[in-house]
C-alpha cells in the first residue's frame, strides 16, 4: 500500500514551467527522499502535495484517497523556510499541535524538551534557524501523524542535532510504523536513513526506486570493460555508471547513482515497478 501517490503533477509560476508531469509513490512504512539540486522543484512539489500552492494538473492520492482537508490530521508538514508566528511562544505551538492531532505523543515531546533544555516560555521567533529546524521537526514527529513531509530536515543543524534527528526519523518509521517524505540536496547522508528515493531535476523526475533495488540494477565499471549489454547512464570522473542485469563492475553507492542521473542527458522514470523512457 502507498501512503502517497503523486501522478502527473504539473505547475507553472509566472509563466515558467516549474514541475512537468511529476510521478512518484511513497510506500507505507518507508522514508522516501526527493533529491535534487537547488531550484530543481523539490519545495514546489511538497507545497503542491499539501495544497499550500495550487497545482495546475495532476493527482495527489493520500492513503488511497484524493487529498482533501479531512486528511490533514494524518499529515504533518515541516516547511523549508521555518517560518513561525510572531510573538507566539513554544507553549502556544505545543497547545496548537496537541489540539490538532488526536494521536499527539506528549511523553515524546516532553522528553525532548528536557533533553535539549527548551523552555515552553521561549518565543519561537527568537530561536536560531537551527533551533527552529529542530523544534519544528520534533513537533511534527510528536503528532504521530501517519505521514510526515519534511523539507530539508537536517539543514542548519549542528552535527549532534543532525545525528539525533536522523535517529528519531528512523525510529518514527521503524518503531511507530509511520511514513516520511523528505526533500534534500545532501546526497551523502541519505543512505543513513532513506529507504527509497526520487531524483528531480528541472522539474522532472529522472529516476525513482527503492535504494537496495537501485543498487542491484546498476554497476560502476571502468572505461575498458564491456558495456555492450548495459545502458550507459553517465560518466563519473574516470568511471561509468551503467544500468544492467549482468555481473560486471561493482555495485554503486547511492550518491553515485544520484550524481550519475543528474549528469545524464537521459530521462527515465521508474515507478511502481514499471519503466517509462521519455524521448
Amino acid at each position: 500500500m502507498y501512503a502517497l501517490q503523486v501522478k502527473n503533477l504539473s505547475k507553472q509560476i509566472d509563466g515558467k514551467q516549474i514541475l512537468s508531469d511529476i510521478n512518484f509513490a511513497v510506500p507505507q512504512g518507508e522514508i522516501l527522499a526527493l533529491v535534487g539540486p537547488n531550484g530543481a522543484g523539490k519545495t514546489t512539489t511538497l507545497k503542491c502535495i499539501m495544497n499550500a500552492v495550487p497545482k495546475d494538473s495532476g493527482e495527489i492520492i493520500v492513503f488511497d484517497k484524493p487529498f482533501d482537508t479531512s486528511l490533514k490530521a494524518d499529515i504533518a508538514f515541516v516547511t523549508e523556510d521555518r517560518k513561525v508566528f510572531n510573538n507566539l511562544r513554544l507553549e502556544d505551538y505545543y497547545i496548537m499541535y496537541k489540539s490538532l492531532y488526536p494521536a499527539w505523543d506528549d511523553q515524546f515531546f516532553r522528553n525532548f524538551l528536557s533533553k535539549y533544555g527548551f523552555n515552553l516560555a521561549q518565543e519561537m521567533q527568537k530561536l536560531s534557524r537551527g533551533q527552529k529546524t529542530l523544534i519544528l521537526s520534533i513537533l511534527a514527529l510528536a503528532t504521530s501523524a501517519r505521514l510526515i513531509i519534511m523539507d530539508e530536515p537536517t539543514q542548519h543543524l549542528d552535527p549532534a542535532s543532525r545525528y539525533e534527528l536522523i535517529h528519531l526519523i528512523k525510529q518514527y518509521v521503524n518503531g511507530n510504523g509511520g511514513t516520511i517524505l523528505l526533500s534534500s540536496h545532501e546526497i551523502f547522508e541519505l543512505e543513513e536513513y532513506a529507504t527509497s528515493f526520487a531524483i528531480i531535476k528541472n522539474g522532472k523526475i529522472l529516476y525513482t526506486d527503492n535504494i537496495d533495488d537501485a543498487k542491484h540494477k546498476h554497476r560502476i565499471v571502468r572505461p575498458d570493460e564491456d558495456t555492450r549489454n548495459a545502458i550507459i547512464v553517465a560518466v563519473i570522473d574516470d568511471e561509468i555508471l551503467v544500468k544492467t542485469e549482468e555481473d560486471i563492475g561493482v555495485y554503486p553507492r547511492l550518491n553515485q547513482i544520484i550524481v550519475g542521473y543528474l549528469k545524464s542527458s537521459r530521462e527515465e522514470v521508474v515507478t511502481g515497478g514499471m519503466q517509462f523512457n521519455i524521448e
